[in-house]
């Protein structure tokens, strides 16, 4: 597992916790209130999510388009079937 950052782990948690029929359909504004932190920082840490495979952006969003849409992977399905990280 990836060494993860506080920021990092609020903003999974948040995005887990929205996942509705596979996806998180949330604006990085409303990450940055609820976690407490500013929008860049939420940027920031999706980036490093994306990087590290634990999400994945399915639709972008911005102004007049929504806000964005995201797969979350959920932490236990990292290994392979047989188990093994």
């Amino acid at each position: 597992m990836h060494k993860l950052t506080r920021r990092e782990i609020a903003v999974w948690m948040i995005l887990y916790r929205d996942t509705r029929n596979g996806t998180a359909r949330t604006s990085q504004g409303n990450i940055a209130r609820r976690a407490g932190m500013s929008v860049k920082s939420v940027k920031i840490a999706t980036g490093k999510l994306i990087d590290a495979g634990l999400i994945r952006v399915v639709f972008q969003g911005g102004l007049n388009r929504g806000p964005s849409r995201f797969q979350v992977d959920p932490l236990g399905n990292r290994g392979s079937v047989t188990g093994e990280p």
